[in-house]
C-alpha cells in the first residue's frame, strides 16, 4: 500500500537510476578558429565521433546531440563535389595542425556492428571527407577523400587523402556481433507475450 512514509523508497530507484543512463561526450566545434580545417561525415552519424588532441589532452566525441542515437544532419556548406547529400551527413570545423581522429561505426541487426577508425593532421582551409559503407556484407569500409576545386576553378572534385593512416591498420573493418548467439539465424531470444 502506498503511503507518504514510503514515497522516499520509491523514489530512491529513480534517483539511483541515473547513474546507470549513458553519458557520452560530444565533439564540440573550435570558436572563433581564424583558418579552421573542414570535416565531413557521411553515412552513421548517429554512431560517429571526432576525436582531437591538443597538448596531450584528447577532446571531442560523438557528433550527435544528445544521449539518444538519432541521425544528425548538420549541413555547414562544405563544397558537395558533385554529390548528392540532403541527409545523414555532418559538417564542422575542426582544428588544423592537430592530431584527429574520427570514428564511424555501422550498427546492423542482432547485435551486428561494425567500426573503422581513421587518423590524420587536418591542414588550415582543408575539407576532408570520411564515408563508410555499411556492415551488411561482412566488412565496412571507410573511404577518406579530399574535397578539391577543380583545375578549371568551376567546380569540386573528390580525391583521395594520402596523409590518413588507420590504427587499426585498414579503412575495412570486419562485421562482428555483440551477442555471439545471435549469428545463428535460427537463435529466437526470449520475449515475453509472444
Amino acid at each position: 500500500m502506498f503511503t507518504c512514509r514510503n514515497l522516499p523508497l520509491l523514489c530512491l530507484p529513480l534517483i539511483a537510476g541515473c547513474q546507470f543512463l549513458p553519458h557520452s561526450s560530444f565533439f564540440k566545434a573550435p570558436e572563433n578558429e581564424p583558418n579552421p580545417a573542414w570535416v565531413r561525415i557521411v553515412n552513421f552519424t548517429q554512431h560517429s565521433a571526432i576525436y582531437q588532441e591538443v597538448n596531450g589532452v584528447r577532446t571531442g566525441g560523438v557528433i550527435r546531440r544528445g544521449e539518444l542515437p538519432f541521425i544528425h544532419t548538420q549541413d555547414k556548406g562544405m563544397p558537395k563535389a558533385g554529390q548528392d547529400l540532403t541527409f545523414d551527413f555532418y559538417e564542422t570545423q575542426v582544428r588544423p595542425g592537430v592530431e584527429t581522429q574520427v570514428f564511424m561505426n555501422w550498427q546492423g541487426e542482432r547485435t551486428q556492428y561494425c567500426f573503422v577508425t581513421a587518423a590524420f593532421t587536418p591542414k588550415a582551409g582543408r575539407y576532408y571527407q570520411f564515408e563508410m559503407t555499411s556492415g551488411d556484407s561482412g566488412t565496412c569500409t571507410m573511404t577518406s577523400t579530399l574535397v578539391e576545386p577543380d583545375k578549371d576553378g568551376t567546380g569540386w572534385h573528390l580525391s583521395p587523402n594520402p596523409d590518413v593512416t588507420y590504427p587499426r591498420g585498414s579503412h575495412v573493418g570486419k562485421t562482428i556481433y555483440s551477442i555471439e548467439r545471435y549469428r545463428d539465424s535460427s537463435y529466437k531470444p526470449f520475449t515475453p507475450g509472444m
